[in-house]
């Protein structure tokens, strides 16, 4: 006899073949064609051309022809690429930023420049809006490598607030408006409307983060992830914050809320990967109450959608890594199966990090949990061969970009070694997000003012290239659906402004998105190019 329950389950299945049918016969695919198509596929690396239907790449060739009823894209001989995949980025707490935060930041090289961006900004969101710019840049991209000053925040701003931060805990700086805001909520404000290193610029930070409501966070996530769709950036490896007070903050218990909300309404134009980081200083066998060991219990590591998915523990697991607790809770996560990534700088801490490692692969294989150490600013060739053994990689990310001296990682010396390499930026802090500016210090070198700091440890274009794709995407097990242009892979690209592989090395700095696809959709595009 047939029970209800199966004769339901079944109806459901018939039904969903038939919704998934029509859906087929509906969508006709989108065709992009006439371009100069970088798939990053060994066997195919040129083409012009691409079929996607249903959010998959279909075909890829050169001289596709388009079914009857298909969309077709003319991209006029540009430069196409897998969209690009940031493997350490705190998006989370960056998407947190009050009032409207401007990233257009990164991207001025003078005082004038910085003020030209704000009053732009202005002419882009409500009359009279907050204006913030929240780490992420230094002033030593500037030509007069100092802070701008509350009258240069006035002559740019004169009818909107504005609040500029440095690093986690300042100095900041506001304006006349701003001021008043602040003084209104009875914050004092210091001499020059600045506000010290330290408590003085954490506490204005405060009171701005602690007025916010969900739905402008919410607000703040969709621009966040509509500046990454115009620089390229279609996935990114969310690697968490600290639970202490200053720009750096992420609270597990409130700050997960905005990005929830997007995911539910479907508003998602950025795949996001979440590691979840720990600062406990006693972790035990797993039945505890530590944060970490909570974590594991109660959370389901790989669990949600191809948007929205938990990708495993980091960039910090514990308080101190260097002590026994790194050993207990790396066992732990071995035996229940999660990917972990370690913040390890110095060779020291790389050396006990990759002890604590080999310890856990005794107690349960790790190869097949894609684990790895992040940022190895010092890392040599002895500790790069015993993670290669250990099936481990490595994160590395554009550190000495805001830098005047010579500031790792040993990007040749990496790439040589054959690990699984992935590249990112560690914004927002003390780095910027935009991708250009790691590939370009990855390729030359040199940080912002083209100085060459870094010079004998560049890599090719078309390596930095995939570390920023394929390279990324093992550290989310997203090596089989992502970071390359090949049949049945889901259909992420950007059509850039210019040839990343044959421009000046200068012009790498100001490549952007011309049109950005996510599963098949254009999430970005630059009008005179094309519109829908």
């Amino acid at each position: 006899m047939i029970s209800i329950r199966y004769t339901t389950l079944l109806f459901v299945a018939m039904l969903g073949l038939s919704v998934a049918g029509l859906s087929v016969a509906q969508d006709a695919g989108l065709l992009l064609t006439n371009g100069n198509i970088i798939t990053l596929d060994e066997d195919n690396p040129v083409v012009d051309s691409v079929f996607v239907r249903l959010g998959r790449i279909a075909d890829v060739g050169d001289g596709l022809e388009a079914p009857e009823g298909a969309e077709v894209i003319d991209l006029q001989g540009r430069t196409m690429i897998p969209g690009l995949i940031d493997s350490h980025l705190h998006f989370i707490r960056a998407a947190q930023r009050p009032g409207y935060d401007m990233r257009e930041v990164e991207a001025a090289r003078s005082i004038a420049e910085f003020q030209s961006a704000l009053r732009t900004k202005a002419t882009e969101i409500p009359p009279g809006e907050l204006i913030t710019v929240i780490t992420g840049w230094g002033p030593i991209q500037f030509a007069e490598n100092r802070l701008p000053t509350a009258a240069e925040l006035n002559e740019a701003l004169p009818n909107n607030p504005a609040y500029v931060h440095y690093r986690a805990y300042g100095p900041a700086v506001t304006n006349d408006l701003g001021a008043a805001m602040f003084e209104s909520g009875g914050l004092e404000v210091g001499s020059d409307n600045v506000f010290a290193e330290g408590e003085e610029a954490v506490d204005a930070y405060y009171f701005l983060r602690e007025r916010q409501t969900l739905p402008q966070k919410a607000r703040s996530t969709e621009l966040l992830m509509a500046y990454l769709n115009s620089l390229g950036l279609t996935s990114i490896i969310d690697t968490a914050g600290r639970q202490y007070r200053g720009a750096q903050i992420l609270l597990p218990a409130y700050d997960y809320d905005p990005i929830m909300d997007v995911w539910r309404r479907d508003a998602m134009t950025l795949r996001v990967r979440l590691q979840f980081m720990s600062w406990d200083t006693d972790v035990g066998d797993g039945s505890g109450s530590s944060e970490l060991e909570e974590r594991l219990r109660n959370s389901f590591m790989g669990f949600g959608d191809d948007m929205l998915r938990i990708a495993g523990v980091g960039e910090h697991t514990v308080l101190e890594s260097t002590t026994e607790q790194f050993y207990i809770a790396t066992a732990l996560a071995a035996r229940r199966g999660w990917l972990l990534q370690e913040h390890s700088n110095t060779q020291a801490q790389n050396d006990y990090h990759i002890d604590a490692f080999e310890a856990a692969n005794e107690i349960a294989p790790i190869a097949d949990l894609h684990w790895s150490l992040t940022h190895v600013n010092d890392i040599q060739t002895d500790a790069l061969e015993r993670l290669k053994a250990l099936g481990v990689g490595v994160t590395v990310q554009n550190s000495g970009f805001f830098e005047t001296e010579s500031h790792g990682p040993p990007f040749r010396r990496i790439v040589e070694s054959g690990i699984n390499v992935g590249g990112g930026s560690d914004a927002t802090v003390s780095h910027g997000m935009n991708p250009w500016y790691s590939l370009y210090f990855m390729t030359t070198g040199k940080n912002v003012r083209g100085d060459p700091i870094d010079a004998d440890q560049a890599i090719s274009r078309l390596d930095a290239l995939r570390l920023y794709t394929i390279g990324s995407a093992w550290f989310s097990h997203d090596e089989n659906d992502l970071g390359t242009i090949e049949v049945g892979k889901r259909a992420d690209f950007a059509v850039l402004s210019a040839d990343y592989l044959t421009v000046p090395e200068d012009e790498i700095l100001d490549i952007h998105s011309i049109l950005t696809v996510l599963g098949g959709k254009v999430v970005h595009s630059v009008p005179e190019f094309y519109s829908h």
